[in-house]
């Protein structure tokens, strides 16, 4: 019978293998695969093999950027260890999100830890990773909001560690920030230490949708999130198009007290391309124009810390292309530069 396969993930490398070294020694009959960011002329990956016996194996991968080697090297590994071991632990280095580099392996869930002391800081900074030393590759421009939003969207299970260390109010809002993120995501409470990390492990999950579906399901139940320890969760929708020009005017505006957007922008002067917005904390991204699937609208999940969704919601509302400017239909296209040119199918 397959092992049962668990992902571990965070944006700290530290709590990360803590939490490795924990369930190894708690967990008889679990081995760990550790993939730790370690650059060297050889390759930018150590891959180690672990369990409660010691260590079986230390390779060092190589790779064009992190999320390579390790997208690489998974499925061969996984082979090698075949049913030797009840519980198989993927351990993956800071920069890697599980849906990228695991997608199409046989992992039954994701589990992402997190610090609750860093968590405001990181979501609404705009440092990037490579400020950091965290990057995948040199061309990796993403910021530690980006990614700690990926993990832990990416998750069946987020692990707190640090909670007892905050005010109580500063405590509730974490906890908040990750509900709304990951509505449907089991939130477990590490202790100092670790203690406390069994319960990562402690159901099984049913069989995991493609990310797209959970995605979406994820959306939809973050709309029934109550406000609460002023985190609040809100949808825009608008069927006429969005004016480019004020839109990117109120750019900065828009983004101030988001914690997370994301959805599908609709432009005028580009009515033909379908714009996939990504939001985390200062960094914002419009993805690659394609066609629409449906009649064109914009819908944007917004997720607020100490900010009125209303306000966003009416600010984005005043962006809006009016009946008069879509009769005269000249539009500037700011976006131009990294959309490029609107395409006339």
């Amino acid at each position: 019978m397959r092992p049962l396969t668990t992902a571990l993930t965070g944006p700290s490398a530290t709590l990360r293998d803590q939490l490795a070294r924990c369930l190894v020694l708690r967990r008889p009959g679990l081995v760990a695969v550790l993939w730790t960011l370690d650059p060297s002329p050889e390759g930018p990956v150590l891959r180690t093999v672990v369990d409660a016996r010691g260590t079986h194996d230390s390779t060092r991968l190589e790779g064009c950027c992190v999320s390579c080697a390790v997208r690489d090297d998974a499925p061969e590994v996984l082979d090698l260890l075949g049913d030797r071991w009840a519980e198989v632990l993927l351990v993956l280095p800071t920069p890697a999100r599980a849906d990228d580099v695991l997608a199409g392996l046989p992992v039954d869930r994701v589990a992402t830890a997190v610090d609750a002391v860093l968590l405001r800081s990181q979501l609404t900074g705009d440092d990037l990773l490579a400020d950091r030393g965290q990057a995948a590759a040199p061309t990796d421009r993403r910021s530690t909001a980006e990614l700690v939003v990926g993990h832990v969207e990416d998750a069946d299970v987020v692990a707190v560690e640090g909670l007892p260390r905050l005010p109580t109010a500063a405590a509730r809002t974490a906890q908040a920030l990750l509900s709304h993120l990951a509505p449907l995501a089991a939130q477990v409470v590490l202790a100092p230490g670790g203690e406390g990390c069994e319960e990562l492990l402690a159901t099984v999950p049913a069989a995991r949708p493609p990310a797209e579906e959970r995605l979406e399901a994820a959306a939809l139940a973050a709309q029934l999130c109550p406000p609460a320890c002023d985190v609040a969760t809100a949808v825009w929708t608008a069927d006429r198009p969005l004016h480019p020009g004020r839109l990117a005017d109120a750019l900065p505006d828009l983004v101030r007290g988001l914690v997370r957007s994301r959805g599908t922008l609709w432009l005028a002067g580009r009515e033909r391309d379908r714009l996939r917005w990504e939001q985390a904390g200062g960094s914002v991204m419009l993805g690659a124009p394609s066609p629409w699937d449906r009649l064109p609208a914009s819908a944007l999940v917004l997720i607020g810390l100490g900010v009125e969704p209303a306000v966003v919601v009416a600010a984005l509302d005043a962006c809006l292309a009016t009946d008069r400017e879509l009769v005269e239909g000249a539009f500037p296209d700011p976006f131009a530069d990294v959309l490029g040119p609107a395409v006339r199918r």
